[in-house]
């Protein structure tokens, strides 16, 4: 029997790779879209839409959480002591960023059955993933990590949003980000 894996997803480019790496591996997998670092809505649908293409592609769920871009703000202010926009890239804000999220998946894991969980941002050349790495190990059950080269992974993201037509955004979502 498959096992039930949750994937957090950031979009849908950076997804690619991770499915076409498992698709032989018994996983029924569950794209778990939760994104509201992201600017505005039409760029949230925009990435949501190619998540759902990819998701028919590799026949694989998703699961898309509520957007809400105010709550987002919200938390990072309260728990930064500077302006947002006063944050480098890559910086706390991105960090806080990437707690918000990975809450995001731990609430929907509370409430929902997988054997195992992962992220897409375990494979990112962009952000720091030692701290998804050890938020996603405290959930307590078992974690996915990718025994991959990241560069040859995402030259691989680049291909395969070539050759499946998939938009390849130039910045995280947030709009400190662009």
């Amino acid at each position: 029997m498959n096992k039930k894996l949750l994937l957090y997803t950031c979009c849908a480019s950076c997804a690619l790779p991770i499915l076409d790496y498992l698709k032989n591996q018994n996983f029924d997998i569950t794209l778990y879209f939760s994104n509201s670092n992201i600017l505005d809505k039409d760029e949230f649908d925009k990435r949501l839409s190619d998540v759902e293409k990819i998701a028919k592609i590799y026949n694989v769920e998703v699961v898309i959480d509520e957007y809400n871009h105010q709550e987002w703000l919200d938390c990072l202010s309260k728990n930064l002591p500077k302006d947002l926009k006063e944050y480098q890239e890559n910086s706390e804000r991105c960090v806080a960023c990437l707690n918000f999220r990975t809450q995001r998946l731990a609430k929907y894991l509370l409430s929902n059955v997988f054997d195992v969980v992962s992220s897409t941002f375990l494979t990112s050349l962009h952000k720091d993933t030692k701290k998804v790495e050890n938020w996603l190990k405290e959930f307590g059950g078992e974690v996915l990590f990718f025994d991959i080269d990241k560069k040859d992974f995402y030259k691989k993201g680049i291909d395969l949003s070539k050759k499946h037509d998939i938009y390849r955004q130039k910045f995280c979502g947030c709009e400190f980000s662009r």
